[in-house]
């Protein structure tokens, strides 16, 4: 790794580590250098470079292990999604830009999906409308929403379409306090008509009914 010398050196740093991970195509599990060898090839202090591998560790993207080494972690989106909600709290008007991308990689899949879906997939979804219509706490309702929406993006069977989809479905199950949290009869409603269309196999009506379902996620002053 090249030798760090310029100022703001902890995001330096950080960046040097990440590089290190990308140049050497470290996966899951990789061992990193020891703090001591990290030191002296970034030619930095022991308290920058630990408060860089801090900043790593709270992304997610190593793992310290006290008494054993840092290890390239099994990312996962919950530290990024938790921060991005705290931002768009403060910041509603982004929220919208959220929106878009979810309305273009959810409606997207349904695509794909709706050849896909088989009649346990869909009797899954009915299930998971129905905890979500009567659910007890918001807490149960969200978990039952979010697990529908991921049970369809696997439908359309494309990997890259479930990462990004998964990522903006989490962000806004999260971020459910933007909208209010007395909508679940809405999106229960949303979900059954996703599914009947889906039994269908009418994409074209799925998609439709996934926008306007979507939609009921603009924040309105009076929530």
């Amino acid at each position: 790794m090249t030798p760090v010398r310029r100022t703001n050196l902890t995001s330096q740093v950080m960046d040097a580590i990440k590089d290190y991970i990308a140049t050497n195509n470290l996966g899951p599990g990789s061992r990193l250098p020891s703090e001591k060898d990290l030191t002296l090839s970034l030619n930095v202090s022991r308290n920058i470079l630990r408060e860089a591998l801090k900043s790593l560790e709270a992304v997610g993207l190593i793992e310290i292990k006290v008494g054993d080494g840092m290890y390239v972690s099994h990312f996962d989106y919950t530290s990024v999604v938790d921060h991005i909600s705290y931002v768009l709290k403060r910041h509603e008007p982004v929220v919208q830009h959220f929106i878009e991308a979810r309305l273009i990689v959810e409606v997207g899949s349904l695509d794909l999906a709706a050849p896909n879906v088989t009649e346990e997939m869909l009797l899954r979804l009915d299930h998971l409308t129905d905890v979500l219509e009567n659910a007890p706490t918001l807490e149960d309702g969200t978990q039952a929403d979010l697990s529908f929406h991921l049970e369809l993006l696997e439908a359309s069977k494309n990997p890259v379409m479930m990462e990004f989809g998964s990522f903006l479905v989490n962000f806004f199950m999260k971020a459910r306090t933007l909208v209010g949290s007395e909508k679940r009869f809405a999106a229960a409603r949303g979900h059954r008509e996703l599914v009947a269309a889906l039994r269908a196999r009418d994409a074209q009506t799925a998609k439709a009914v996934m926008v306007a379902h979507i939609g009921t996620w603009q924040p309105h002053k009076d929530d």
